[in-house]
């Protein structure tokens, strides 16, 4: 369960409103879980979009670091990543049919097999640490490098404040000698560590309160439809995910009681999703029980330190919430263009637009 996704996608300044609610206002979870997803998502679009891969799933960013390290059992591999033997079980298949994982005797037990990346799962390793560091360094060059780097020293004292253990990944840290000079990699940690020690509290406390049923994954979907209902499709194309996980996880939600499937009115081909009763009211307590956390981080940083980073998140977010938010791209084209052409004239316009066209070969 996360709270990230009950506020995002937005534009900035924008607020969300829930059924018989007030307007609430992002803060700095809300951002940092924005951040963490852009620098996730768009390391993959753009691993894809170079045409060496085939679309890539979200999920396999947790895998993948972790049989870097050593030849691992299936078993070992569920519990290094936080998941159940059969997820684990059919992400193995999927890395599998892509050629980016192996199995080999097991030195020790010739009765079982170990999980082994191939070399073409080392490239890809190789590949995204590369891009991974050129998606943090556009944001340093957004931030400058002072600010990088006190987001970066703020992050490590909330992480070490809320005693989260920073796992260590030295073929990830190895690849990454030289590119950035290993300061992208641990804001990479820090942002996932965070990230998901965050999520895991979260869907804790909800169990708690009487939810069922919840799983870490399925706040992405809650959030998305927090604010009016949304197709299927466009939800998977946000988090990143097969519009078949999407649906099926929209089914698994709606037997829960926490949303409801219905024909789109102005397309009956389409399913649209929208929060019930009971959706609105997770929605409502999580909400509650983020400010709370937030309290928490607030207590542990000082009161201005906390302010700091929070600025700082925010700061990122408005520059990468746009892009999250397909909904968002034709008004903001539009925007654009309309400046374009009273600053640059259609002939400087058209002639950008080549240039655009030229720069960007092979990204898309």
């Amino acid at each position: 369960m996360t709270i990230i996704d009950y506020y995002y996608p937005m534009n900035a300044g924008s607020t969300p409103k829930l059924s018989g609610s007030p307007g609430i206002s992002h803060g700095l979870i809300a951002h940092l879980m924005v951040v963490t997803h852009f620098v996730v998502k768009d390391t993959l679009d753009k691993l894809t979009a170079s045409n060496r891969y085939p679309k890539l799933s979200m999920t396999y960013e947790r895998y993948i670091p972790v049989l870097a390290e050593r030849d691992i059992s299936p078993g070992e591999l569920a519990a290094r990543v936080g998941s159940s033997k059969q997820a684990c079980s059919k992400v193995i298949k999927e890395l599998e049919k892509l050629g980016l994982v192996e199995r080999r005797q097991n030195p020790e037990d010739g009765r079982s097999r170990l999980l082994s990346l191939s070399d073409k799962g080392w490239q890809l390793l190789q590949d995204g640490s590369r891009v991974t560091a050129e998606v943090q360094q556009g944001l340093a060059e957004q931030l400058g490098s002072e600010r990088m780097d006190q987001m970066v020293r703020l992050l490590e004292q909330t992480c070490q404040g809320l005693g989260i253990e920073l796992r260590s990944y030295p073929a990830l840290e190895r690849l990454s000698d030289g590119i950035g000079h290993g300061r992208p990699t641990r804001l990479n940690i820090l942002l996932q560590a965070l990230t998901t020690h965050l999520r895991q509290a979260l869907l804790q406390e909800m169990i708690s309160q009487g939810f069922e049923g919840l799983r870490t994954n399925v706040g992405q979907i809650l959030g998305m439809i927090s604010r009016e209902p949304r197709r299927i499709q466009y939800i998977a194309s946000v988090i990143g995910i097969s519009k078949q996980a999407a649906a099926v996880m929209a089914i698994e939600l709606e037997t829960l009681g926490y949303l409801i499937r219905e024909a789109d009115a102005n397309d009956k081909r389409q399913i649209v999703l929208r929060l019930s009763a009971q959706g609105e009211r997770l929605v409502q307590e999580s909400i509650t029980q983020v400010r709370a956390l937030e309290k928490k981080i607030s207590r542990l940083l000082g009161e201005d330190a906390y302010g700091q980073l929070e600025a700082i998140l925010a700061d990122l977010y408005n520059q990468v919430a746009y892009q999250l938010d397909g909904a968002s791209l034709p008004q903001t084209i539009k925007t654009m263009t309309d400046f374009l052409l009273k600053k640059l004239g259609v002939a400087g316009t058209r002639s950008l637009a080549q240039h655009l066209m030229t720069i960007t070969r092979g990204y898309a």
